[in-house]
């Protein structure tokens, strides 16, 4: 050990002989590469921006979130290490693997530095690597948890005014916001349209008393504000997918209006009768909800997103 340290400082002496001082020269060229970056990184900034999806939406349960792809390998870790193991997963096996790459240098002190000549080190980051890339891929693969719902762009537009508005200050939606004016999940899905557009335009005009400020919006925005008021009851959105997902596996047995088999019950009501959560649980096991039930189970045939659509589609009806 000690021949080849006296070797690398004769050889790093002779280069320093050789060539020029670290400041100014080398510090210049530093100086002039950060300000490219800066510069291509501030270009970037002003002309693209970031990509930031809209404000969240607490009443929105079509949102299937995910990370950005440099955390996509941490999110589908993470499924191997439910409930009381996921701080396992999210911070002691990271702690570990950083303070190892902290420790590296000293604990690595020998001459050579070429990778063949350390295949243990190599081995063992070209496997992480290896992970983090399939944990990425697979992640990015991984099924979306809530189906996809197209949203009405003019109930969109509503939802982005009632942001801009401030409107939660007074209002609760979800039962978030304050509690001077009505929960508006509960009472605006109530009334009619038109009630809504006159109440917007003219808060006092159709409810005398009203503490509620005239918002002068225009007639779009008012029209808009009011389609988002009108959703908020709508219960929770089902694809364009789900009646005929529906119609290609319960129709047989059950009836929907006038469609569908007499073999099951008619389920034209069932909305009125059972929440979501209840359907998904029977549409998924129904022995589990009631053993003496002659349904055969849909978890073997259909995915989790599946199921979950059908019974927000059924949860809907009869309301």
């Amino acid at each position: 050990m000690s021949d080849w340290h006296e070797a690398y400082r004769r050889r790093y002496k002779e280069a320093k002989e050789r060539g020029v001082s670290f400041f100014p020269y080398a510090v210049v060229k530093d100086v002039f590469m950060a300000l490219l970056v800066l510069c291509a990184l501030s270009y970037l900034a002003i002309h693209f921006g970031a990509g930031l999806e809209d404000v969240a939406d607490p009443t929105d349960t079509t949102y299937n979130p995910r990370p950005e792809w440099y955390f996509l390998f941490m999110f589908q870790a993470l499924k191997a290490f439910p409930g009381n193991l996921e701080p396992l997963a999210a911070v002691i096996l990271p702690g570990v693997v950083v303070t190892l790459l902290f420790f590296l240098p000293f604990l690595d002190r020998g001459p050579k530095r070429h990778p063949f000549d350390r295949p243990l080190i190599t081995g063992l980051g070209v496997l992480g690597l290896l992970m983090v890339s399939y944990l990425t891929y697979a992640g990015a693969k991984a099924p979306l948890l809530n189906p996809v719902v197209e949203r009405d762009p003019v109930v969109e537009s509503g939802a982005r005014l009632y942001r801009d508005l401030n409107c939660a200050y007074c209002h609760r939606i979800g039962r978030k916001g304050g509690g001077v004016g009505p929960e508006l999940d509960r009472v605006a899905p109530q009334e009619t349209e038109e009630w809504l557009i006159k109440h917007f335009r003219d808060p006092r005009s159709v409810t005398p008393g009203s503490t509620m400020p005239q918002l002068h919006l225009l007639d779009d925005e008012v029209k808009a504000l009011a389609a988002y008021m009108k959703s908020l009851g709508g219960g929770e959105p089902y694809s364009p997918e789900a009646p005929k997902l529906f119609a290609a596996n319960c129709a047989v047995c059950h009836k929907i209006g006038k469609e569908g088999g007499e073999v099951g019950p008619d389920l034209s009501l069932i909305g009125s009768a059972r929440d979501k959560a209840y359907i998904r649980r029977y549409v998924t096991d129904p022995a589990l909800v009631n053993p003496s039930s002659a349904m055969p189970n849909f978890k073997d045939q259909l995915t989790g997103t599946q199921i979950e659509d059908i019974a927000r589609y059924l949860s809907s009806l009869g309301r």
